[in-house]
Order: structure tokens, then sequence, then C-alpha cells
């Protein structure tokens, strides 16, 4: 996994913002915390992010995240991010401690809420398993949110669209 991602995380989440904070109040739709997967199909161009929680396991080109909508204003929170992966992996960057069984990690960083969100993401490696990826997320030590995403081999060539795509046995996110 890799936190190269994180930087256009942060570009496609605040490009989402514009269209909600400019509709009338009546226009608006509810926020809620959501999981989302971007597929990058080469020559620049992105499939994504998409609101899912299916993950193709292709290295590099696939990456998964969450937002999380908090109340209150902009400010900076302790974020504390517990992932556990359906089995050892390989974990890359840094800033996170690693599980003993390289299952997992717990990464705690101090993270802008912007217009009322946060987010992370990670992107797949050619040693991530197949399975239940679980996210659980914490603000100024309170839980706040699950996610599960499913991680699921699909050959490179196949077509598909990320909406068409759906998990079994996954409880939904929160």
């Amino acid at each position: 996994m890799t936190h190269a991602f994180l930087r256009w995380m942060a570009v496609a989440t605040l490009a989402l913002v514009p269209t909600w904070a400019h509709a009338a109040p009546s226009e608006r739709k509810p926020t809620r915390s959501y999981p989302f997967v971007r597929i990058d199909v080469g020559q620049g161009r992105t499939n994504g992010p998409v609101e899912t929680n299916v993950v193709p396991l292709w290295p590099v080109r696939a990456c998964f995240g969450w937002v999380v909508v908090l109340r209150g204003g902009d400010r900076v929170v302790e974020v504390t991010e517990v992932q556990q992966a359906p089995g050892p992996t390989r974990f890359t960057g840094s800033g996170f401690e690693i599980t003993p069984q390289s299952d997992g990690t717990t990464l705690k960083t101090r993270m802008p809420v912007i217009d009322g969100k946060i987010s992370h993401a990670w992107c797949v490696n050619d040693a991530d398993p197949p399975g239940e990826w679980r996210f659980q997320i914490y603000v100024d030590g309170a839980f706040v949110a699950e996610f599960r995403f499913c991680g699921i081999k699909l050959p490179e060539d196949q077509p598909f669209k990320l909406e068409d795509l759906a998990c079994r046995n996954t409880a939904p996110t929160t």
C-alpha cells in the first residue's frame, strides 16, 4: 500500500465540494461518510472516484479510501485509522505501525477538516490478498466510522464498471 494517492484524493474531494456548497439549502443532499475506489486506466485517465467498496486487486492502478463527514467547522483533528487486511501483506510508506502478523496498520495523524470532511486512501500492491479489508476511524479518540472493502481478483483485460461490481458477505459501512 502507498500514500502516493493521498494528494490526488485531497484534490478529488475538494473538487466535489463546490457543487454541494453552492446549492440552495433545500437542494443539498444529506451528507454521510462513504468508501470510494479509483482505477488508473492509463494515459492520465481514471475511472472514479466511485462510491463503492469493491477493489480490484491491481497493483498501483487500483486505490481505495474513505471520506468521513464531521460536524463542526474547519479545524485540525487527531485521526486514528486502524486497518485490518484479510491476511499478511506488504505495507510501504511511513507514519504508521504495522501489526506483528503484517496484516494491519495503525495510523495516527493530525488531519485538516475541510468543508466538514476528512479522508484517506491506500493503493493496492502486488502482495495484497483478496478478501475483506476493514478500516476503523477514530477522531479525537472517539470512534466515528467503519469501512469494509472487499479486494477481488479480476483479470485486467476484462471490461467492467466499478458501479456494477459487488461484494458478498460484507456488512454495510457506517
